[in-house]
């Protein structure tokens, strides 16, 4: 808990607290920190937006408002909340258990609990304003559908100023084997990588490409021909590539129109697909010259297709003309990318040309190899270094 931060939450729907929400003054003057209304995120990638409002505060108890919303659910209550040594508890209806607690920074910690063992959801709340703003907009392309224009839908993470910023564009992955369509429709943005970098002033762009999220047109990646699965075929697969590229097309386009970006200082990189994605791009695009690349867990399909290095491998070399260092992070015990076979392909980029740093992470609390952003603390120290690098180029 006490590496995740405060910010805003990636739910598409807000979270309300009830019209007749009261704060009241305490005489408390130890509880005084206790009281108002908290905002913030909970559930995995944010992807639940919290509000909480602490409305009367005694010694020993607290009336608590608690409100939550996700795409798939909305829940508003209020209790009694009692303090529990550092922690305020409030049993919910659901019988699931309420806890905060505050931090020396002035932040709040929340987790919800089904039993003393059993975590059902973490997040951080705030009653200062969040260090970025989170906001969704729409790419325009060269393409049409039903006679109608398609865009794109792109979340950007903005730091406070005006900019222009340096920029990230941060691409995403796939959708595991591709056979669920309900989660082709999810948005999807890391914040981890987000907060990281506006802390350090650079603006991050995540676009979701033709039908993925809210963007418009088919999500058409390299499927089978009944569309059941992704394809581990090269010549199903292959094209799929080419189709992400070209959404990419529509995104640095429209970038060029911005203001708020800076176009001299431009950094690419993704997960998964989207590590891949960004590799090949920025070796085979002359325009615009990103300052680097960073390629979490790249790779098109898993290892276990017999075309894997006919795909995978093939097209990192296709990124080996970029003339800049590229740093690739990969983590132990991923289900799709063995590190081993990660490591061929990062040769096989560095025997072509490519420039690059290739590390390896043990993730931590049971994630999997291939969730490593979601661990900002294993890599960190280094993106910072290559921050700093490539700088200087």
């Amino acid at each position: 808990m006490s590496q995740l931060r405060a910010g805003p939450s990636e739910s598409s729907v807000s979270a309300e607290l009830p019209s007749d929400t009261a704060i009241e003054q305490t005489n408390v003057n130890t509880k005084a920190r206790w009281g108002g209304i908290w905002r913030g995120w909970a559930c995995f990638s944010a992807q639940c937006d919290v509000k909480i409002a602490i409305e009367k505060l005694s010694a020993d108890a607290a009336t608590v408002v608690y409100a939550a919303a996700s795409a798939v659910q909305r829940t508003t209550e209020r209790g009694e909340a009692r303090f529990v040594n550092n922690d305020m508890q409030m049993k919910l209806h659901s019988g699931a258990t309420l806890v905060l607690r505050l931090r020396e920074d002035g932040d709040m910690e929340m987790s919800l609990w089904s039993s003393a063992e059993q975590l059902i959801s973490l997040g951080v709340l705030t009653q200062k304003p969040f260090p970025y703003a989170r906001t969704i907009e729409r790419v325009p392309t060269p393409w049409q559908e039903g006679g109608r224009a398609q865009t794109l839908e792109m979340v950007i993470y903005r730091p406070a100023g005006s900019g222009p910023f340096p920029t990230l564009i941060f691409n995403h992955g796939s959708t595991g084997q591709g056979d669920r369509p309900e989660l082709f429709t999810q948005t999807w943005a890391s914040p981890e990588v987000g907060r990281y970098f506006t802390d350090k002033g650079w603006q991050v762009v995540f676009p979701q490409r033709r039908g993925r999220g809210k963007s418009d047109g088919v999500y058409d990646e390299g499927f089978e021909h009944d569309r059941s699965r992704y394809a581990c075929k090269a010549e199903l697969s292959l094209p799929g590539l080419e189709r992400a590229m070209a959404d990419l097309d529509a995104v640095l386009a429209h970038l060029r129109t911005r203001a708020d970006v800076d176009m001299q200082r431009l950094l690419i990189g993704g997960v998964s697909r989207g590590g891949i994605i960004s590799v090949v791009y920025a070796g085979t695009h002359a325009q615009p010259q990103f300052l680097g690349v960073l390629n979490f867990v790249g790779g098109w399909i898993g290892d276990r297709c017999e075309d894997a290095g006919k795909v995978n491998t093939v097209s990192f070399v296709r990124g080996a003309a970029f003339p800049r260092p590229t740093l690739w992070l990969y983590g132990a015990n991923d289900p799709f990318y063995s590190l081993n076979h990660s490591r061929r392909n990062f040769d096989a980029f560095t025997a072509a040309g490519g420039k690059g740093d290739f590390m390896t992470f043990v993730p931590r609390y049971g994630v999997n190899g291939h969730f490593i952003h979601t661990q900002p603390a294993l890599w960190e120290p280094k993106v910072g270094e290559y921050l700093r690098t490539i700088d200087r180029h």
